[in-house]
C-alpha cells in the first residue's frame, strides 16, 4: 500500500523536475529537404537545371530576377504543382517505452501536397523591368498514425511558407543585366508527438521515494496501475520576416548566357503555444503527479512558447547554351543549411523546454538538362539532378528522414501561337534508404526507434502563361 501524499503542494514541488524528461517536441522540428524548388513547370521539366540562366518566362523572378530583362513583353504566369511524398518506416529492433506497447510501423506518412505560385512581369522600357512573384519557398508535411512505434518522436510535422517577392531588373549593357527582389515571407508550423505519461508517473514516484513520501516497494504496483497512460503535445507558431534575392545575367551571345543568383537567409522567431492533452490516471497518486506536472508554471503545462529559426541562404550558378533546336542547361546550387544547429523551444517566461542538437550541414545540388524544339508549337524537356542531404546520420529523425536524392524529370511546352503558352512537367526522386536510431536521450520515456525509412517523391506541375 502506498502512503498518503501529504499535500498537492508537495507533489507539485517533486513533479517539477521531471518535466524536462519529456520535452514537448524534442525530435527534429525541421528536417532537411524542405526547401521547395517547385515554383515552375518549365523548370521542373529539366530537373531545375539552368534556373538562373534560362530566363524564358516570368518564373525567373524567383530563380534570378535579372532574367526579367530577357523577357520580350508583359506576362502573367500561374503555376500549380503537386508533390506526392511516400515515406515508410521499416522496423529493425525498436524498443517500447516504459509501460507502453511498441506499436506498428506507421504505414505511409506521406501524401499529396500542393505548391502554388504566380508571377507577373512587365518591362518599363529597354533598360528596366519589374515583376511580382507569390510562392511557397519552404514547406513539409508528414503525418504518422497515432499508434506507431515512433509516436513519441513524431506524429504530425507541417511547415508552410508564403512569400511575396517584388523585383526589379536593370540592363546595364547589351550583355549584362542585374536584378534584385525584396521578400516578405510568412511561416506557420505545427509539430505534434505523443507523450508517455506512464513515464511521468514513474519519475514522480521515484522523486517521492527519494523524498521519503513513498515506500520503494509501492513503486512497481503503482507503475503497473498506471500503464498505458498516453497523451499528446502540439507546438504551433508563426512569424513574418524580410529577406532579399539578387542576381546577374551575362549574355555572351544570343545563344549562350550564364546566370548567378542569391537568396538571403531569413530569421524567424515563431511565436505560438505548446499544448498538452493529458490522460486520466486510474488512481489518486498517478492523477496527482500528472496534475502537478501539468499545473501552471510546470514544464508540461500548456502555455505560450517561441522557437528561433534561421532559414538558409541559397546561391546558384547556371548555364544556358542553344545549338539549333537544342538547348543545354546546367545548375550548381549551394544551400547554407548549417544555419540550423539546434532546435530550442522556449517559454515566454524564459524557461527552456528543450534543446535538440541538429548540426545540419551545407549542401550542394547538381543538375543538367536539355530541351528539343520539335516545331513552333512543341518543345520537349528532360533532365537529371543529384541532391545532397544536410542531416548527419547522428541527428536524423522521423520528422522528415532525409537522404541523398537523384532526380529524373521530363516535360513539354505547347505554344499554339497566340497569347497563351502551356507547360507541364514531371519528376521522380529516388531517395537512398535512411537509417533511424533515435531515442531522444531517454529510452524509458520515449522508446528507441531503430530501423530504416524508405522514401520517394513524385512531382507533377502545370503552368499557363498569358503574354501581352
Amino acid at each position: 500500500m502506498s502512503q498518503p501524499i501529504s499535500s498537492m503542494a508537495q507533489v507539485r514541488r517533486y513533479a517539477m523536475p521531471f518535466g524536462m524528461l519529456l520535452c514537448c517536441a524534442s525530435s527534429s522540428a525541421f528536417a532537411s529537404g524542405f526547401a521547395l524548388l517547385e515554383q515552375s513547370a518549365s523548370r521542373l521539366g529539366t530537373a531545375f537545371s539552368g534556373t538562373a540562366a534560362a530566363a524564358d518566362d516570368a518564373s525567373t523572378i524567383f530563380y534570378n530576377p535579372a532574367g526579367l530583362a530577357n523577357l520580350k513583353g508583359s506576362e502573367l504566369l500561374v503555376v500549380a504543382s503537386g508533390v506526392l511524398i511516400s515515406s515508410e518506416f521499416n522496423n529493425a529492433n525498436s524498443q517500447a517505452a516504459l509501460g507502453q506497447p511498441l506499436g506498428n510501423e506507421g504505414g505511409d506518412a506521406g501524401g499529396w501536397n500542393a505548391v502554388p505560385a504566380a508571377y507577373f512581369a512587365m518591362p518599363l522600357n529597354d533598360k528596366f523591368a519589374v515583376g511580382l512573384g507569390v510562392n511557397a519557398p519552404f514547406g513539409l508535411k508528414l503525418e504518422y498514425g497515432n499508434g506507431w512505434m515512433g509516436r513519441y518522436q513524431a506524429l504530425n510535422s507541417e511547415i508552410q511558407t508564403y512569400n511575396f517577392n517584388p523585383s526589379l531588373s536593370w540592363r546595364l549593357s547589351k550583355q549584362l543585366s542585374f536584378g534584385v527582389g525584396v521578400n516578405y515571407q510568412r511561416i506557420q508550423a505545427e509539430l505534434t508527438n505523443a507523450v508517455n505519461y506512464t513515464a511521468v508517473v514513474a519519475q514522480g514516484l521515484q522523486t517521492l521515494v527519494a523524498a521519503g513520501q513513498l515506500p520503494a516497494n509501492a513503486v512497481p504496483g503503482l507503475i503497473a496501475a498506471n500503464a498505458g497512460l498516453e497523451g499528446t503535445t502540439a507546438v504551433r507558431g508563426d512569424d513574418s520576416a524580410w529577406g532579399f534575392n539578387a542576381g546577374l545575367l551575362y549574355e555572351f551571345s544570343d545563344d549562350t548566357r550564364v546566370g548567378l543568383s542569391y537568396r538571403s537567409s531569413i530569421d524567424y522567431t515563431l511565436e505560438g503555444s505548446v499544448r498538452f492533452r493529458t490522460p486520466t490516471a486510474s488512481n489518486a497518486t498517478g492523477a496527482a503527479i500528472i496534475a502537478s506536472a501539468s499545473a501552471p508554471g510546470a514544464t508540461l503545462a500548456t502555455g505560450p512558447a517561441t522557437v528561433d529559426l534561421k532559414l538558409p541562404e541559397i546561391a546558384t550558378a547556371s548555364l544556358y547554351h542553344r545549338m539549333g533546336p537544342v538547348e543545354l542547361l546546367a545548375d550548381v546550387a549551394w544551400t547554407g543549411w548549417s544555419s540550423i544547429q539546434e532546435l530550442r523551444i522556449v517559454r515566454t517566461s524564459g524557461q527552456v523546454l528543450s534543446v535538440t542538437p541538429e548540426r545540419w550541414e551545407d549542401t550542394w545540388r547538381y543538375s543538367v538538362g536539355a530541351t528539343y524544339e520539335l516545331n513552333k508549337q512543341w518543345k520537349l524537356r528532360g533532365g537529371v539532378a543529384y541532391d545532397g542531404t544536410n542531416v548527419p546520420n547522428s541527428t536524423r529523425t522521423a520528422r522528415l528522414p532525409d537522404s541523398y536524392r537523384t532526380w529524373v524529370a521530363a516535360g513539354a511546352q505547347w505554344n499554339p501561337g497566340g497569347s497563351l503558352v502551356v507547360d507541364v512537367g514531371y519528376a521522380h526522386l529516388f531517395a537512398n534508404d535512411a537509417g533511424l536510431n533515435q531515442n531522444d536521450g531517454n529510452t524509458l520515456s520515449r522508446g528507441f526507434l531503430i530501423g530504416e525509412q524508405t522514401s520517394a517523391v513524385d512531382i507533377v506541375s502545370a503552368q499557363i502563361a498569358y503574354k501581352f
